[in-house]
């Protein structure tokens, strides 16, 4: 089976560095055409892996190139777990991925469906994490805008660690079609390095420590 640079690795590495927020699910995407293409997210599911419109606060953190948060004051007694999430849970942060003073390439959202006050510590960590993570954005950002809609969910399900098997399964192919499938990825793909995908991670402590992605 084709192996993705590291992509598996890159996104437990993420799960972990934001594990220092309160959230219930994250996503990480680059932008394409006025819309957010995921690259990772913490849901494996077809349709949160799908490229979705910015949602109007998306939109200000990224004009202003920087983090901004919706803390609702009202909690909602039955908070969606689909896909309008962002619309109806009490707690979001969208913090913009991209070089400092540079414009913005991608985006990472948080999200609790409790009630959850993100604090301006958040906030700058978020900022900093937007920051830090710009070099892998910008190394996948061109090969995965190669992919198709199909070739990018198995990406995604390739950095789950998912099976071939499973992958046939999970997009509804036969397995011949999705080895072909994996195969065509993995070679669009053969351009990035680990280098472009290690991170630089600074904790809220101040402590610096280095993740290879």
């Amino acid at each position: 089976m084709g192996q993705l640079p590291d992509l598996q690795e890159a996104r437990r590495r993420l799960g972990l560095a934001l594990e220092v927020f309160c959230h219930d699910r994250w996503v990480l995407g680059y932008l394409r055409g006025g819309w957010l293409q995921p690259i990772a997210a913490s849901v494996v599911s077809r349709r949160f892996m799908q490229n979705r419109p910015l949602m109007p606060l998306s939109r200000r953190a990224l004009y202003e190139r920087r983090p901004v948060v919706v803390n609702s004051v009202i909690e909602n007694p039955n908070p969606s777990t689909g896909y309008d999430w962002e619309l109806d849970w009490p707690a979001i942060l969208y913090a913009p991925v991209g070089e400092l003073g540079q414009r913005p390439i991608g985006l990472v959202i948080l999200g609790c469906r409790r009630d959850h006050w993100y604090s301006e510590e958040d906030v700058l960590y978020a900022g900093s994490l937007g920051a830090m993570l710009a070099p892998m954005v910008a190394a996948l950002r061109r090969p995965l805008s190669r992919l198709n809609e199909i070739e990018s969910e198995v990406a995604q399900l390739l950095s789950y660690g998912l099976s071939e098997p499973e992958i046939a399964r999970a997009i509804r192919f036969d397995e011949h079609r999705t080895r072909a499938l994996v195969d065509g990825v993995t070679r669009k793909l053969k351009l990035v390095t680990t280098d472009d995908m290690e991170l630089a991670l600074v904790e809220r402590q101040a402590r610096r420590h280095r993740f290879g992605l």
